[in-house]
């Protein structure tokens, strides 16, 4: 079986085959549709280059192995094998295309040493796929120069609106989509791990004019304020939140669901591509995103967070002659578990490293079966880069998301913790940590993460 990986970046629920009421994203839904669709997946990291360095290797984070820092890779675990690396070892043909591991759009085109991400030992082709369209002007009605919002609480801006280019050709995840229907056309004498890596819907928030066209701004909402009142600050990545722009926040919400129909259009020109070349029923197809995004909800407009919003992906997987179509899984997922998965399902031998996911392949069978999987652990660093100065700690069981946010100074002290009841409260709006019925949930749930910090 050929494998064909697509990641996305920053993308969260925001998809009609996840039940978004908002988003058009017929392509997607239509790959769901053929295949199984997990509906509570969990990133280990809430940012890019940490959750590819987890879901490539196998590995959670722990202090003697893999670091949640922004650093490649082989830095932290020098003999880790990646997962394209022992399908390259054993016979595939492997490229990456556009954004897997961690690359910038201003990176090289073909990466080849350094820091880069790109990874030789794990591929035989690579390329990154800059945009074409750098510095392009903005269609009315946003000014020459596009529409620049900074984000209250951070050092940073956004540009959003319209790309004056219409073909798609002309942005990098066009050009990223024809690049890999090069590689299917170019590699028919052995089986191939094809990894394509899509920047959007990831800022900035920018698309043709067609992608808009569902968006018209008055349609646009955003979710209710919430309260924070009873929730540590630490906990939030935009500080204060960003209520007091609604206009302009809509705008934002407006662009990155016109980034995600973008998305969606790039992923059915590579599903036609399969069929067109008869590779469908011969190619396993898994869509994936890094890590959510938060649209408001809690005033934060980000990822960086342990809510549910940032912490959960969509996860959608077809397995020719396994996965029963349109079926789906409320099974507690990782993406850690796709190593051993995709490992299994080719019938790999495994890899030097313990790998600390678990196979899905019992539930790709059967959809209704319930594994004895452990909490979702997703963990996020706070501080600079280079000396967190805390790091928090979030499991997610079927019932409860439970977090901890510790010092990074020795001895490490608690800070704060969070415990939210999915079954009476989904929007994680009423933090239950101090409540005294909850202590024994609580104290079960910190004896638990022990293992984990």
């Amino acid at each position: 079986m050929n494998v064909l990986l697509i990641v996305s970046d920053d993308l969260n629920d925001e998809l009609g085959c996840y039940g978004s009421e908002r988003a058009v994203t017929p392509h997607l839904d239509r790959l769901a549709r053929m295949s199984l669709r997990f509906d509570r997946a969990y990133a280990q990291y809430p940012v890019c280059v940490q959750s590819r360095n987890s879901f490539l290797s196998g590995l959670r984070f722990s202090r003697d192995g893999l670091q949640p820092k922004w650093e490649n890779l082989r830095q932290m675990v020098p003999h880790v094998t990646t997962l394209p690396q022992l399908f390259r070892e054993q016979g595939y043909y492997t490229a990456s295309v556009g954004k897997v591991f961690h690359v910038d759009g201003w990176d090289a085109r073909w990466p080849d040493d350094g820091w880069e991400y790109c990874d030789e030992l794990s591929w035989d082709f690579r390329i990154n796929c800059p945009p074409a369209n750098q510095g392009a002007a903005r269609k009315p009605p946003f000014p020459r120069e596009g529409k620049t919002l900074k984000w209250p609480g951070h050092s940073g801006a956004i540009d959003y609106g319209m790309i004056s280019y219409e073909d798609d050709l002309y942005h990098d995840d066009g050009q990223a989509t024809q690049e890999a229907i090069r590689q299917l056309d170019r590699h028919h004498t052995q089986p191939f791990f094809l990894a394509v890596g899509y920047r959007r819907p990831h800022a900035p928030f920018v698309a043709p004019e067609k992608y808009f066209a569902p968006y018209p701004l008055n349609s646009i909402q955003l979710p209710p304020p919430g309260d924070r009142s009873d929730v540590p600050e630490i906990a939030f990545a935009t500080t204060p939140p960003n209520y007091g722009e609604p206009e302009q926040m809509k705008l934002m919400k407006m662009c990155y669901l016109a980034s995600v129909s973008f998305l969606d259009s790039q992923v059915g020109r590579l599903l036609r591509a399969l069929e067109e070349r008869g590779l469908l029923e011969n190619t396993i197809i898994v869509f994936m995103s890094d890590h959510g995004f938060s649209l408001g909800e809690h005033g934060d407009w980000h990822k960086f967070t342990l809510f549910e919003k940032s912490a959960r992906v969509p996860l959608i997987i077809r397995v020719p002659g396994v996965t029963r179509a349109n079926s789906k899984s409320s099974q507690l997922v990782e993406l850690v578990d796709l190593y051993p998965t995709l490992m299994d399902l080719c019938g790999l031998a495994g890899p030097n490293q313990t790998l600390h996911g678990q196979s899905l392949v019992p539930i790709l069978h059967a959809p209704g079966t319930e594994l004895d999987h452990d909490p979702a652990l997703t963990i996020v660093v706070r501080g600079p880069k280079t000396a967190p100065t805390a790091v928090g700690y979030s499991l997610r069981t079927p019932r409860y998301r439970y977090n901890e946010w510790w010092s990074t100074d020795l001895p490490a002290q608690l800070l704060a913790s969070e415990l939210y009841d999915h079954q009476t409260d989904p929007e994680e709006e009423f933090n239950l940590a101090a409540n005294k019925d909850m202590q024994p949930v609580r104290k079960a749930l910190s004896q638990e993460m022990t293992q984990y910090r």
